[in-house]
């Protein structure tokens, strides 16, 4: 048992450098837990959490309440004490301009606004529960990857493909058809998830690397590529020479080329015959009834390479962009080409990031000039010496800006990457779940963007039930309006500071649409 929190002396969020709890005894129907020593530089008012780490290092977080605060009084004071801060009086408010005057205006409709993750989820399974999504108020369900993969039931082993031709892991070709069937009965897009950058791990990092001086060693893992992934591929048909993506290598140049972690298996991208068995497994998919699709490592791949197969498809589609890099989020919001002339919807890291610390710390805590705060964010993350970018005073002004990626982006407050990949991505990581309800159900009060949902959240959260049923009335209205009036809508937001700063006490998002000489 570890506490993990927001300071550096609390892991700054990542369980595996927290200070660890000592087990003392057990007190009637309750366990003790002691924490030696003293943290002499945690403050009061420090959020955090308690983390179990299990045998096999997988951390589970508090994900059921709110953080907790540290209270600078005994460890045994700590499990029951409100947070230390409270409002007084009513504060100031604050405008949150919603993306900048920059970013395209499009039609809300032409993309989903609420997908469901049915993230592991069976097929039969999404099949039975397809009303319900339904009648929640969504309007698309996100499987996990199709194509035949390692065996295992852990959720990664569904991102190490095995052979496309074949649907497998999940439920088989008719069980996918009749989940597609259920879904377009109640109304539902299927979106499927691509996993073309790389395949099967067959070596580790280590063998890889060794290989490089060993020629004989060399030959034995491509050989070995080569038998557990034919005959539809060979070495051929991989990237070399071996290079492994490392550091800040995942960002770097080589990023297109790499095998990730120096062993997922590096597919070699835009050649004619892994197009051709991509493009199969698409058609496949689509023959199933799936409309739509999402990339998987999305960063990894050339935009040009992708906006071959989103052409080819001719369906909705987004891709996982893992960044909160702007600059090469546009390189596939621009550079992946759409036969409709829109940007490429890829992921939102950004927003999620910057909501997090608005919601949890407050406005003062993301007032930065954008470009500045990401470089300091990016520095941190690849453990460079950095200092927090000069304030903007735009809180004490009464307005700020979000940073939106674009219109058509997808959002969340929490993906499969940030809660169950064991890496703190840009504090990312061990939300608390009061926290981020609050920041799906904005995403989801504003008009534009697709909010993507884990199941476990929709179901932990009436505040995520109500804000869904919100946002599928708000649709309702749009439909009402004239093509050319539902580019002139716009999300006002509105926050009220406490006097002594800190988290906002209440934050009020509201639509609004040029209809002559009234907004509605």
């Amino acid at each position: 048992m570890v506490i993990c929190g927001e300071g550096k002396q609390l892991g700054s969020w990542n369980p595996y450098t927290a200070p660890a709890l000592k087990y003392v005894g057990p007190s009637g129907d309750k366990e003790v837990w002691a924490l030696p020593g003293v943290l002499a530089e945690v403050t009061p008012g420090m959020p955090f959490k308690f983390v179990c780490l299990g045998h096999n290092g997988i951390p589970r977080w508090e994900e059921n309440r709110p953080n907790r605060f540290w209270s600078g009084e005994e460890a045994s004071y700590l499990f029951d004490l409100p947070s230390p801060r409270k409002a007084k009086g009513e504060g100031q408010e604050l405008d949150v301009v919603w993306g900048d005057n920059w970013l395209v205006d499009i039609d809300p409709l032409e993309f989903p606004g609420a997908i469901f993750h049915a993230f592991n989820w069976k097929f039969a399974d999404v099949q039975k529960k397809a009303a319900m999504i339904a009648a929640l108020g969504f309007d698309a369900v996100q499987l996990s990857p199709a194509q035949k993969s390692i065996p295992g039931d852990q959720w990664w082993t569904r991102y190490q493909p095995v052979k496309y031709e074949e649907v497998h892991g999940l439920g088989n070709e008719q069980e996918l058809r009749n989940c597609c069937k259920a879904c377009e009965k109640v109304g539902l897009l299927v979106f499927g998830d691509l996993v073309f950058n790389h395949m099967q791990v067959v070596a580790s990092c280590d063998e890889w690397r060794k290989a490089q001086q060993d020629a004989g060693l060399l030959e034995i893992l491509q050989r070995r590529l080569s038998q557990k992934l034919g005959p539809t591929f060979s070495r051929d048909d991989f990237e070399w020479p071996w290079y492994p993506l490392e550091g800040e290598d995942w960002d770097g140049p080589k990023r297109m080329e790499g095998w990730g972690c120096g062993e997922w298996s590096e597919l070699k991208g835009g050649s004619a015959k892994v197009v051709s068995v991509h493009s199969a497994h698409m058609e496949k998919l689509k023959n199933c009834g799936v409309s739509g699709f999402r990339f998987d490592a999305a960063k990894h791949m050339r935009p040009e390479h992708i906006s071959h197969y989103v052409d080819k498809a001719d369906v909705y589609a987004y891709g996982e962009v893992l960044s909160i890099d702007p600059a090469m989020q546009r390189e596939y919001t621009d550079g992946v080409s759409l036969t409709t002339g829109e940007q490429f919807p890829t992921t939102d890291f950004l927003l999620g990031a910057w909501l997090r610390r608005f919601i949890e710390v407050g406005p003062h805590a993301v007032d930065f000039e954008h470009h500045d705060w990401v470089k300091h964010l990016i520095d941190v993350e690849m453990k460079r010496p950095s200092e927090l970018p000069e304030k903007l005073g735009t809180v004490e002004k009464g307005q700020m800006s979000a940073p939106v990626l674009s219109r058509n982006s997808i959002r969340f407050a929490r993906n499969h990457d940030t809660v169950y990949n064991d890496v703190p991505f840009y504090g990312l990581g061990g939300w608390s779940q009061g926290s981020a309800q609050v920041a799906a159900a904005w995403l989801l009060a504003a008009h534009d963007g697709s909010i993507l949902l884990l199941a476990e959240d929709v179901k932990r959260s009436m505040m995520i039930k109500e804000a869904l049923a919100y946002r599928k009335a708000l649709r309702g209205v749009i439909e009402g309006l004239a093509p050319e009036q539902r580019q002139t809508i716009r999300t006002e937001i509105r926050v009220m500071e406490s006097e002594e700063g800190g988290r906002p006490l209440t934050i009020c998002v509201a639509c609004r649409v040029d209809a002559g000489p009234e907004n509605r």
